[in-house]
């Protein structure tokens, strides 16, 4: 363990868990003082094997940590919608999620398999002309679904090289609806997409926020001013999300009226909030201005806060632990490192695999 990575390493393990120096050192007690930490942060001192155990037990996290090479930093990032989550929680929710991406990258290496995007990032260009043509072509020539609902949109981001973490807690508090996502390019040519899973956020909000990131890490915005790429992006994940012509075939060419059943069907197959449809109905011409701002006054009153139901889909992905255990059983990783690289104990890792294995074989 070489001082200035222990060093790194303590930086961000208490970042992670939103302690201050003066935090950490009033749990740690006895001889530990906020001065004693901040030489070790600073890698001016090095601790001696009892101090690394204590900072271990006290962070909860293995003390291997503290000696694996720091493969990248996230750097800055653009947090959306954060008027409420204040700088503590955007760090220790940047350093989890840093986290979870070296242990996937370090996984891949592994088994050999590349990490890179299977696309050339931010290299698209749109703008809302071309939004409806440039949806298309992702849809019918790189994912190649045509028009079909997009069934889990996590398993077709990893599917194409882009690393997703789901999150919806810090330490078993919940994250407030205030974070919605991030998205991130690391090292050229690694996607990495984070998002709010919590259950108090809509799954067909969570849905589109995937597509909007997906958007930032795809299109060439080079140039835009951060509200209209914000609304570009938003453009293009409506159109991803909602297929023109699934629309024109749904509802026809124009309309002045809508049977509130009409949107839940649609909203049932589709996996998309209600006034993500009327606006693509908008987009495309279906309805008039006027139209969408009628409906969105109903909507704000009456349907806003029944968005959580009338969609039964699930956002996850399985592709991470797929390829734990597949090391695990090649012998391309021992028991321990695979406990380590999904964030556990043995122990807990032990008790992990026993549950998985009782709740898949009664299902």
């Amino acid at each position: 363990m070489t001082i200035s990575i222990f060093a790194t390493r303590l930086l961000s393990a208490r970042k992670a868990k939103g302690m201050s120096l003066q935090k950490l050192a009033d749990v740690l007690g006895g001889e530990y003082n906020k001065q004693l930490l901040n030489r070790f942060e600073k890698g001016i001192q090095k601790p001696n094997s009892t101090q690394l155990i204590d900072i271990s037990k006290i962070l909860n996290i293995n003390s291997d940590y503290f000696s694996k090479p720091v493969r990248f930093e996230l750097g800055e990032v653009d947090f959306r919608k954060t008027l409420k989550l204040n700088k503590t929680n955007q760090e220790r929710i940047k350093e989890v999620a840093t986290d979870y991406l070296e242990r996937y990258i370090e996984l891949e290496e592994a088994l050999g398999i590349p990490s890179s995007l299977k696309f050339t990032p931010q290299s698209v260009s749109v703008n809302f002309d071309s939004i409806e043509t440039v949806a298309e072509k992702l849809r019918k020539e790189i994912w190649q679904i045509g028009f079909e609902p997009l069934a889990s949109i996590v398993n077709i981001l990893e599917e194409h090289g882009i690393k997703v973490f789901a999150i919806d807690n810090l330490d078993g508090e919940p994250l407030p609806d205030s974070f919605s996502g991030f998205s991130k390019i690391v090292k050229e040519n690694i996607g990495f997409i984070v998002f709010n899973n919590h259950s108090t956020i809509p799954l067909v909000r969570r849905r589109f926020t995937l597509l909007h990131e997906f958007a930032h890490l795809y299109l060439n915005l080079k140039g835009l001013e951060h509200k209209q790429a914000e609304r570009l992006c938003n453009a293009f994940a409506g159109a991803v999300l909602i297929p023109k012509q699934t629309l024109i075939e749904t509802f026809g060419s124009f309309r002045t009226n809508f049977l509130t059943n009409e949107l839940l069907l649609f909203k049932k197959k589709f996996g998309a909030s209600l006034s993500a449809i009327m606006y693509r109905n908008k987009e495309v011409g279906i309805v008039s201005e006027s139209y969408l701002k009628y409906f969105m006054i109903e909507y704000n009153q009456k349907w806003r806060n029944l968005e959580r139901n009338g969609y039964e889909g699930q956002e996850s992905s399985d592709r991470f632990l797929q390829l734990l255990l597949r090391a695990l059983a090649q012998d391309v990783i021992s028991e321990s490192k695979a406990a380590s690289l999904n964030n556990m104990k043995v122990a807990e890792f032990h008790t992990f695999l026993e549950r998985m294995f009782d709740e898949n074989s009664h299902n």
